[in-house]
């Protein structure tokens, strides 16, 4: 029998499905024709396996913010008329929690969809070889999933200060964009703070989980993607279940405070 949550899940899928297929399609595209392209104008063929490096590395990045892109999609086509937020029996958390996790899911789907894709591609350029012990796909791997991690707290994040605005706005309107950003800062300087104070560095000190020393890019000269897997450590149990309950209050705040706009 099908669920609620269940029946969410899949009314996202009918509305987003034509936007999946774009997505994908824009990853394949991205990673095997940017390259060569790029190699291309820029005149030098033994740069290709450098700039596909590059090229993969960025749209890995990238992917963290694909599921908040993803939700703000599928909340803007639903905006459009409120009568499934109004009339539904269904709680705000379930509404949201189905348009989060499919959102994650897709990103997700995409992230994984784009390293492997990448991995091949790069595999083929070096002529069919890879590092020793395959060390290199390690690397990749450990680099999405770092970033599938920042992938659902981005998402949760995303989440929470959208609703916020339209809650301000709806009640301070010309003022609720300066307020947001103003907010958006304030949260940026704490989190900073955590950074500088070494929280996070702690945090990858319980219970690490490092699959290779090897770097998925030079890390002398683009600490840009390494950064992402500091000392190797793709992640641990105690970053792991702190973005995880972050991103659930989040959630938790963030349907709270939208709910006070569409049913009050």
């Amino acid at each position: 029998m099908k669920t609620v949550f269940g029946g969410l899940i899949q009314k996202e899928w009918i509305m987003l499905k034509r936007l999946i297929f774009w997505i994908f399609l824009l990853d394949i595209v991205v990673i095997t024709v940017a390259p060569p392209l790029v190699t291309s104008f820029a005149g030098r063929l033994d740069t290709l396996y450098d700039n596909t490096h590059i090229i993969v590395g960025v749209l890995l990045v990238l992917h963290i913010f694909a599921g908040v892109f993803i939700l703000f999609e599928s909340l803007k086509r639903e905006m459009r008329t409120l009568d499934m937020w109004l009339h539904s029996p269904t709680s705000m958390v379930q509404l949201v929690g189905a348009k989060l996790t499919f959102a994650v899911l897709l990103a997700l789907g995409s992230l994984f969809f784009s390293g492997f894709l990448g991995g091949i591609v790069l595999y083929v350029i070096k002529d069919g070889t890879i590092g020793v012990e395959g060390k290199e796909v390690l690397a990749l791997v450990s680099v999405v999933l770092a970033l599938s991690i920042k992938l659902i707290f981005m998402t949760a994040t995303g989440w929470f200060f959208w609703s916020v605005y339209k809650v301000i706005k709806s009640r301070l309107r010309f003022f609720s964009i300066p307020f947001i950003l103003l907010f958006i800062v304030s949260a940026l300087v704490i989190w900073e703070q955590l950074r500088i104070n070494g929280f996070f560095d702690w945090l990858r000190t319980i219970v690490s989980v490092r699959l290779t020393d090897e770097s998925f890019y030079n890390e002398h000269t683009s600490y840009f993607f390494m950064g992402f897997v500091p000392d190797g450590i793709a992640f641990s149990v105690g970053n792991l279940a702190f973005y995880l309950i972050i991103s659930l209050v989040l959630l938790m705040i963030g349907s709270m405070f939208f709910e006070k706009k569409v049913r009050v």
